[in-house]
């Protein structure tokens, strides 16, 4: 409570408990005034809230000026010894008194709710101690290099591309030739060798490999994607300006553009699997890797 209330010559009959905090007071007349008025005519005033109340009884009138004194309380740390008995946030009852309460600035309720905040959240960032380890920083997205199209910039990324490669001393016109040639090497090898000779257009390849497409080596979806590392390895290897051209495109990543093909492009929707961008991004690190050692 305020100590200026305390002292008070108001001040007759104090009584503390856990839930009430009760003033009784009398008024001296000043001098040449009227004799205090009977108990009968007792006045009471009573401020409130969930877990404690204040109450105020007087013989007469208390001016406006003087409650706002009385019921002007100090704050108090949740938990304390004095936040057990008295008010931290009263609510009157009396409309007056709200009235006079909310001309004096923010209610108590408010200074109790700000209070709460954790410090961290109203204090700026502290900066770190000399010598402390660096905030880790949040990874910059990848950049994306597209390529699909005869007009792309690295057309030569795909297996259409005008760049032979040579297998067991034989020349494939294009790695696509040797790519469809796979699915019937071991099992067929007429049929693979048809695929190598049939024309050197790459499109002509697919086309006679899927004209075979019940001759393909049963296993064929479990062995397709090492057997596309095995033909851009030995194309790349073997093409000094394309191995160069992989090397360049840093850590990008790598996306066959292909609107038709969802399991090594992106497909019609760009969610594909794009299985041939990710060899070539596995063959770029074993590049690197081959380079460093």
């Amino acid at each position: 409570m305020n100590p200026s209330i305390t002292n008070s010559p108001l001040a007759t009959a104090l009584v503390h408990t856990r839930q009430t905090l009760t003033i009784t007071s009398t008024l001296a007349p000043a001098p040449g005034s009227p004799s205090p008025v009977s108990r009968s005519s007792s006045h009471s005033y009573r401020y409130e809230d969930r877990r404690s109340a204040l109450i105020i009884e007087s013989d007469r009138l208390l001016p406006q000026a003087y409650l706002n004194q009385i019921f002007t309380l100090p704050e108090v740390v949740e938990g304390s010894q004095e936040s057990q008995s008295l008010p931290t946030s009263p609510t009157p009852s009396n409309r007056a008194l709200a009235e006079s309460q909310k001309s004096r600035g923010t209610s108590r309720s408010s200074y109790y709710r700000k209070s709460h905040i954790p410090s961290d959240l109203l204090s700026s960032p502290k900066p770190s101690p000399p010598g402390s380890p660096a905030p880790p920083k949040s990874p910059r997205p990848r950049s994306r290099i597209l390529f699909y199209h005869k007009h792309d910039l690295h057309y030569g990324f795909t297996n259409f591309s005008d760049h032979p490669v040579i297998y067991k001393g034989k020349k494939y016109p294009t790695s696509e030739h040797l790519f469809q040639s796979f699915k019937f090497q071991e099992h067929r090898p007429g049929l693979a060798e048809h695929i190598r000779t049939c024309s050197e257009r790459p499109s002509v390849a697919f086309s006679e490999a899927r004209r075979f497409q019940p001759e393909v080596r049963p296993d064929w979806k479990q062995v397709n994607i090492a057997k596309m590392d095995t033909t851009l390895e030995l194309k790349f290897t073997q093409h000094e300006d394309l191995k160069e051209e992989l090397l360049a495109t840093g850590d990008a990543e790598l996306v066959e553009d292909s609107d038709k093909d969802a399991f090594w492009g992106v497909g019609a929707d760009g969610k594909g699997r794009n299985e041939l961008g990710k060899a070539l991004e596995r063959l770029r690190a074993k590049l690197r890797q081959d380079l460093a050692s």
